[in-house]
């Protein structure tokens, strides 16, 4: 069972506005090595909307080559589109590759009624046989999912939600739904954010953004959680707070390029129409002290 803190993986792109497979393989890599679970792929992170159906597939290819030199990690492909057909395209290719689970936004940039998004989830669930997770990401999508929505979810054989939206009742209500009628449903926090409250509820999965660029901090923070020490797990969860806070200054993306390249590494270009700032720019220096300060504390815990 899927389990940890995953990571909606950025994915690299060269000069040319291609894919960057050697640094998206080392990242994966970088990435596994320092504690994290496992590799939510091609979401808003990951450049999905930005790539095409065959670009997806690459990148679910190479998460498959990666993770078999593992053990104990996990993949989830999101395969949302802006229709259908794709979607139940890209979610059969991901299934004969190998991935663990699927996940998916609803059908985005129209809108439309509750019936058409459940039919959308409908199509994927009965076009796979393993299993599919609704992603709930009203910022993106122009849908907000409610407990009510979930249930004609679970009969259409969606298999659990990743909730991106923070929304207490909803998280709440549809975990303790589940627990309490013992159903085969899974719940998801999209986000590092609330971690600590959530897991005491029994939720076990998050998938943190964070992950990308200080997987240090969020391992470190879960481990604490999982081994029961919750003096350090507050501690770990208050660092992680305080310098997810001062992350917040641009899309999540492209801070995401931004640290890695403060902490040093080389790590490519996100896709156009995104772009980094210069190397000149201050705001790099910024962020590598930022890092060094919330990795300092982390490892302070240790002592």
């Amino acid at each position: 069972m899927i389990k940890g803190s995953l990571v909606p993986n950025i994915t690299f792109f060269k000069k040319d506005n291609t894919i960057d497979y050697d640094k998206c393989r080392w990242h994966m890599k970088w990435m596994f090595d320092n504690g994290v679970h496992g590799l939510f792929l091609t979401g808003s992170y990951g450049a999905g909307p930005l790539m095409t159906n065959e670009e997806r597939i690459s990148i679910f290819k190479l998460a498959k080559e990666v993770k078999d030199q593992y053990e104990g990690k996990f993949l989830i492909a999101h395969v949302g589109c802006a229709d259908t057909d794709s979607t139940v395209a890209l979610a059969k290719a991901a299934e004969e590759i190998g991935v663990d689970a699927l996940g998916a936004v609803p059908p985005f940039y129209y809108t439309y009624t509750e019936d058409r998004v459940i039919e959308y989830y409908r199509a994927i669930a009965s076009a796979v046989k393993i299993p599919v997770y609704a992603y709930n990401n009203p910022f993106t999508t122009k849908t907000t999912m409610t407990l009510k929505t979930v249930l004609k979810l679970q009969e259409a054989g969606v298999k659990g939600v990743k909730d991106s939206s923070m929304n207490v009742a909803f998280i709440t209500n549809v975990f303790y739904d589940a627990k309490i009628n013992r159903k085969d449903f899974k719940t998801i926090i999209g986000t590092s954010t609330g971690w600590l409250p959530f897991s005491t509820m029994g939720i076990d999965t998050m998938i943190a953004g964070m992950c990308n660029y200080a997987p240090e901090i969020i391992s470190a923070m879960y481990e604490y959680t999982i081994k029961g020490d919750m003096e350090k797990a507050e501690k770990a969860y208050r660092i992680m707070m305080e310098y997810s806070g001062k992350c917040k200054f641009v899309d999540s993306t492209i801070a995401s390029h931004m640290i890695l390249k403060a902490r040093g590494f080389d790590c490519g270009l996100p896709r156009l129409p995104m772009s980094l700032p210069q190397d000149s720019d201050p705001k790099y220096a910024e962020l590598k002290a930022d890092f060094e300060k919330a990795y300092a504390a982390i490892k302070a815990l240790e002592d």
